[in-house]
Protein backbone atom coordinates (compact mmCIF):
# COMPACT_ATOMS: atom_id res chain seq x y z
CA UNK A 1 0.00 0.00 0.00
CA UNK A 2 2.85 2.17 0.53
CA UNK A 3 4.22 1.80 -2.69
CA UNK A 4 1.26 3.13 -4.45
CA UNK A 5 1.13 6.09 -2.42
CA UNK A 6 4.42 6.85 -3.56
CA UNK A 7 3.96 6.20 -7.02
CA UNK A 8 0.46 7.43 -7.31
CA UNK A 9 1.64 10.86 -4.71
CA UNK A 10 3.73 12.18 -7.80
CA UNK A 11 0.91 11.38 -9.91
CA UNK A 12 -1.65 13.47 -8.23
CA UNK A 13 1.07 16.39 -7.86
CA UNK A 14 1.18 16.66 -11.16
CA UNK A 15 -2.20 16.52 -11.97
CA UNK A 16 -2.90 19.54 -9.60
CA UNK A 17 -1.86 21.58 -11.81
CA UNK A 18 -4.13 20.61 -14.59
CA UNK A 19 -7.26 22.61 -14.44
CA UNK A 20 -9.76 20.23 -15.18
CA UNK A 21 -11.52 18.74 -12.19
CA UNK A 22 -12.11 15.10 -14.01
CA UNK A 23 -8.67 14.18 -15.98
CA UNK A 24 -8.84 12.68 -19.30
CA UNK A 25 -7.41 9.43 -20.46
CA UNK A 26 -4.46 11.19 -22.13
CA UNK A 27 -3.82 13.14 -19.06
CA UNK A 28 -3.57 10.30 -16.96
CA UNK A 29 -1.24 8.15 -19.10
CA UNK A 30 0.98 11.28 -19.92
CA UNK A 31 1.21 11.54 -16.52
CA UNK A 32 1.84 7.33 -15.85
CA UNK A 33 4.51 8.02 -18.75
CA UNK A 34 6.05 10.69 -17.57
CA UNK A 35 6.44 9.27 -13.84
CA UNK A 36 7.52 6.06 -15.63
CA UNK A 37 10.71 7.80 -16.59
CA UNK A 38 11.44 8.46 -13.06
CA UNK A 39 11.38 4.39 -11.86
CA UNK A 40 14.16 3.37 -14.59
CA UNK A 41 17.53 2.96 -14.62
CA UNK A 42 19.61 3.52 -18.07
CA UNK A 43 22.64 2.69 -18.99
CA UNK A 44 25.64 4.95 -17.91
CA UNK A 45 26.25 5.67 -22.40
CA UNK A 46 22.50 6.33 -22.74
CA UNK A 47 23.40 10.19 -23.54
CA UNK A 48 26.35 10.98 -25.76
CA UNK A 49 26.56 14.74 -23.63
CA UNK A 50 25.56 15.96 -20.49
CA UNK A 51 23.44 18.89 -22.48
CA UNK A 52 21.10 15.99 -23.95
CA UNK A 53 17.20 15.75 -23.40
CA UNK A 54 15.45 13.06 -22.10
CA UNK A 55 13.04 12.38 -25.54
CA UNK A 56 9.68 10.82 -24.96
CA UNK A 57 8.79 9.94 -28.54
CA UNK A 58 4.72 9.18 -29.49
CA UNK A 59 4.13 7.00 -32.39
CA UNK A 60 0.82 6.95 -33.78
CA UNK A 61 -1.40 9.82 -31.72
CA UNK A 62 -0.51 13.27 -32.30
CA UNK A 63 -3.79 14.45 -30.22
CA UNK A 64 -1.89 12.31 -27.16
CA UNK A 65 1.74 13.81 -28.15
CA UNK A 66 0.06 17.28 -27.49
CA UNK A 67 -1.46 16.82 -23.77
CA UNK A 68 1.87 15.05 -23.04
CA UNK A 69 3.79 18.01 -24.09
CA UNK A 70 1.83 20.14 -22.28
CA UNK A 71 2.13 17.91 -18.87
CA UNK A 72 5.88 17.56 -19.13
CA UNK A 73 6.36 21.33 -20.01
CA UNK A 74 8.99 22.68 -18.04
CA UNK A 75 9.68 19.30 -16.64
CA UNK A 76 13.07 17.46 -16.27
CA UNK A 77 14.49 13.89 -15.61
CA UNK A 78 18.19 13.34 -14.35
CA UNK A 79 18.41 16.76 -14.55
CA UNK A 80 17.60 17.09 -17.96
CA UNK A 81 14.78 19.00 -19.62
CA UNK A 82 12.09 16.20 -21.30
CA UNK A 83 10.69 16.77 -24.46
CA UNK A 84 8.18 14.76 -26.59
CA UNK A 85 8.21 14.33 -30.21
CA UNK A 86 6.67 12.22 -32.90
CA UNK A 87 8.33 9.31 -34.59
CA UNK A 88 6.77 7.78 -37.55
CA UNK A 89 10.15 5.67 -38.59
CA UNK A 90 12.13 3.40 -36.87
CA UNK A 91 14.96 5.57 -37.59
CA UNK A 92 13.72 8.62 -35.80
CA UNK A 93 13.20 6.14 -32.50
CA UNK A 94 16.84 5.69 -31.70
CA UNK A 95 17.42 8.64 -29.78
CA UNK A 96 14.27 8.18 -27.54
CA UNK A 97 14.92 6.94 -24.09
CA UNK A 98 10.74 6.14 -24.48
CA UNK A 99 8.96 5.00 -27.08
CA UNK A 100 5.34 5.21 -26.66
CA UNK A 101 3.27 3.18 -29.25
CA UNK A 102 -0.21 4.35 -30.02
CA UNK A 103 -2.90 3.13 -32.21
CA UNK A 104 -0.60 0.59 -33.86
CA UNK A 105 -1.11 -3.56 -34.20
CA UNK A 106 0.52 -6.08 -32.80
CA UNK A 107 2.54 -6.74 -35.91
CA UNK A 108 3.72 -3.17 -36.72
CA UNK A 109 4.57 -3.29 -33.16
CA UNK A 110 6.69 -6.48 -33.38
CA UNK A 111 8.39 -5.13 -36.37
CA UNK A 112 9.66 -1.53 -34.86
CA UNK A 113 10.71 -4.10 -31.40
CA UNK A 114 12.82 -5.79 -33.50
CA UNK A 115 14.65 -2.59 -34.76
CA UNK A 116 14.66 -0.98 -31.57
CA UNK A 117 16.07 -4.46 -30.47
CA UNK A 118 18.18 -4.00 -26.93
CA UNK A 119 19.01 -0.58 -27.47
CA UNK A 120 18.07 1.10 -23.63
CA UNK A 121 15.11 2.57 -24.74
CA UNK A 122 11.81 2.37 -22.79
CA UNK A 123 9.45 0.41 -24.78
CA UNK A 124 5.08 1.55 -24.05
CA UNK A 125 2.50 0.56 -26.04
CA UNK A 126 -1.19 1.67 -25.31
CA UNK A 127 -3.48 -1.62 -25.13
CA UNK A 128 -1.57 -3.65 -27.77
CA UNK A 129 -2.82 -7.10 -27.17
CA UNK A 130 0.69 -9.25 -26.20
CA UNK A 131 2.76 -6.32 -26.35
CA UNK A 132 4.97 -7.66 -23.28
CA UNK A 133 4.93 -11.19 -24.52
CA UNK A 134 6.14 -10.07 -28.05
CA UNK A 135 8.89 -8.20 -26.27
CA UNK A 136 7.80 -4.78 -25.31
CA UNK A 137 8.72 -3.90 -21.93
CA UNK A 138 5.68 -1.90 -20.32
CA UNK A 139 1.83 -2.20 -22.03
CA UNK A 140 -1.37 -0.04 -20.55
CA UNK A 141 -3.77 -2.31 -19.96
CA UNK A 142 -7.60 -1.89 -20.44
CA UNK A 143 -9.59 0.78 -18.75
CA UNK A 144 -11.03 -1.44 -15.57
CA UNK A 145 -8.27 -4.20 -15.53
CA UNK A 146 -7.16 -4.64 -11.87
CA UNK A 147 -3.86 -3.46 -13.25
CA UNK A 148 -3.62 -0.53 -14.93
CA UNK A 149 -0.50 -1.42 -17.18
CA UNK A 150 1.99 -4.77 -17.20
CA UNK A 151 5.55 -5.22 -17.52
CA UNK A 152 7.88 -7.68 -18.87
CA UNK A 153 11.00 -6.89 -16.81
CA UNK A 154 13.23 -9.94 -18.86
CA UNK A 155 12.94 -7.33 -22.25
CA UNK A 156 13.99 -4.55 -19.71
CA UNK A 157 17.16 -6.39 -18.89
CA UNK A 158 18.32 -7.28 -22.22
CA UNK A 159 17.95 -3.64 -22.81
CA UNK A 160 20.22 -2.59 -19.55
CA UNK A 161 17.23 -0.69 -18.47
CA UNK A 162 16.67 -1.62 -14.79
CA UNK A 163 12.78 -0.77 -13.10
CA UNK A 164 12.47 0.17 -9.84
CA UNK A 165 10.68 -2.53 -7.81
CA UNK A 166 8.54 -0.01 -6.74
CA UNK A 167 6.93 0.31 -10.39
CA UNK A 168 6.98 -3.62 -10.73
CA UNK A 169 4.99 -3.79 -7.41
CA UNK A 170 2.57 -2.00 -9.07
CA UNK A 171 2.11 -4.08 -12.37
CA UNK A 172 1.21 -7.19 -13.92
CA UNK A 173 4.37 -9.06 -14.55
CA UNK A 174 4.51 -10.70 -18.49
CA UNK A 175 7.26 -12.81 -19.14
CA UNK A 176 8.25 -13.47 -22.71
CA UNK A 177 10.69 -16.23 -22.01
CA UNK A 178 7.24 -18.66 -21.48
CA UNK A 179 6.10 -18.03 -24.37
CA UNK A 180 9.38 -18.52 -26.42
CA UNK A 181 9.93 -22.58 -25.63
Amino acid sequence: MKRYAIILMGIFVLMSQLTAQQYTEYELKSAYLFNFAKFVEYPEKTFSSSRDPFIIGVYGNDAFLEVLQTIIKGRTVFNRPVIAISVSMPEEMINCQIIYFSRITITQAILYLEYIGNKPILTVADNVENFCEKGGMINFTPQYSHKRFEINPNAAQRANIVISSKLLSLAKIVNDAEVKF
